[in-house]
């Protein structure tokens, strides 16, 4: 499923709880990788760099905000 959000301010993990969009967490701080998502569009920039491993095209959605629309690959 692809999810579509805003630029904002707030961490695209807000966002899309307040779409009430499941997302799997854990830390909320970029140390887990528990909400890692493959970003398919757009660009982002973290509020706090994350320390999870991400592979090319990964983002984490915990400490992530868009800075134009964003395109995500969401699985449950």
């Amino acid at each position: 499923m692809e999810i579509l959000l805003q630029p904002s301010e707030e961490t695209l993990l807000a966002q899309m709880e307040k779409k009430h969009i499941p997302v799997e967490t854990h830390c909320r701080s970029g140390i887990c990788g528990m909400c890692k998502k493959r970003l398919l569009k757009g660009e982002v920039t973290y509020l706090e760099e994350p320390l999870a491993y991400l592979a090319e095209g990964e983002i984490l959605v915990c400490c992530a905000s868009a800075t134009t629309e964003v395109v995500l690959d969401h699985q449950d």
